[in-house]
């Protein structure tokens, strides 16, 4: 079989391994047919003679490639004509992989590929027409499978899905608290899964056992960044986002917990506008824990209710921009920069 797997996550990925692996037979033996090949130190030539050779004492070889098609695309893209070698070399790879060992795996990672263009579409050559990926898709020669990480509001439904193939019970309040808390990195979603499982011991995870175990490795950033915001302190705040980000955290994430923040301070500031009384009080009342409340109580200080509906209201349209085409980093970049302009009056 020849795979593409496209815009890999490092878990997805890694599981995808394992079950191409276990077919492979004894496990011993399995490591010694596994080749890994990088794009910078291989060509078309290389990786059909690894995928071409026959499976040594086990039933399957299975070769990875990482990153070929991906520089192959653009170096094509960057030639003058379809009589240029990377021209020749994408002909020879998509006209020979066909020939490959039933028994052999090939396996392409990619991060992602350009679907305007010659490497997916396909061109014509001094051999007559070379059929491209998406040919090759759809005639079967080629699986395709995208390995995306699930953006934010998947999230719930990928860890609900991969508790219940694990036999995993756990109720609807514990999925959402989990998946604020960890967000999209999936390994770290998927040991919590683990450790809640075996804490909860046969019974449902509740929300209660998440608040208990996981730590909620975002909060503190986001408070940052909405504490700069709260102070129109532009420098911080920027600082802030790029601490997230440096994080791996996906821009839809970043402005859910954004509204999510904002949400908390309306509710406080209309609950301290009523005389609510201390954290803990305004706390129970508002339903959240005690230490965002007393964060909250500070930063609302800043806003009257008015800017902070208006905070919400943009929000909702930086959801939309980034939804519609607009580059989600640059497009926060922008947010910031406007919500630590805005002055309260």
């Amino acid at each position: 079989m020849i795979y593409l797997f496209l815009d890999a996550d490092d878990y997805l990925f890694s599981r995808r391994l394992s079950e191409l692996k276990a077919a492979m037979g004894d496990p011993e033996m399995a490591d010694l047919n596994v080749t890994e090949l990088t794009a910078n130190q291989t060509s078309a030539a290389d990786i059909l003679y690894h995928a071409g050779t026959m499976p040594f004492l086990a039933e399957r070889r299975l070769v990875i490639v990482w990153g070929y098609l991906s520089q192959l695309d653009k170096r094509m893209g960057a030639s003058k004509g379809t009589e240029s070698a990377a021209h020749t070399e994408a002909a020879r790879i998509f006209g020979e992989m066909g020939d490959l060992p039933a028994s052999n795996d090939l396996v392409f990672v990619e991060s992602s590929i350009d679907k305007r263009r010659q490497l997916w579409k396909g061109f014509s050559g001094e051999k007559g027409t070379i059929p491209g990926l998406a040919e090759l898709i759809v005639s079967k020669q080629v699986t395709s499978e995208e390995m995306g990480t699930p953006d934010v509001k998947q999230i719930n439904g990928w860890i609900a899905r991969t508790a219940k193939e694990q036999g995993i019970a756990i109720d609807s309040q514990a999925v959402q608290m989990l998946a604020n808390f960890v967000g999209p990195n999936l390994r770290q979603q998927a040991n919590e899964l683990e450790k809640l499982s075996l804490y909860a011991h046969g019974r449902p995870i509740s929300a209660a056992d998440v608040r208990l175990l996981v730590s909620d490795s975002s909060e503190g950033l986001i408070w940052d960044l909405t504490d700069a915001l709260s102070q129109r302190d532009g420098r911080k705040a920027m600082r802030s986002l790029h601490d997230l980000r440096r994080g791996d955290a996906n821009p839809f994430y970043l402005l859910t917990m954004m509204a999510r923040q904002y949400r908390i301070l309306i509710k406080v500031k209309d609950a301290v506008s009523r005389g609510g009384g201390n954290e803990n009080e305004i706390a129970r009342e508002v339903k959240e824990s005690p230490y965002p409340v007393k964060k909250a109580m500070q930063q609302c200080r800043g806003y009257r209710m008015d800017e902070l509906e208006a905070v919400l209201d943009r929000l909702l349209r930086a959801d939309f921009a980034m939804k519609t085409g607009a580059d989600p980093e640059t497009e926060l970049e922008i947010l910031v920069a406007e919500l630590t302009q805005t002055r309260a009056r």
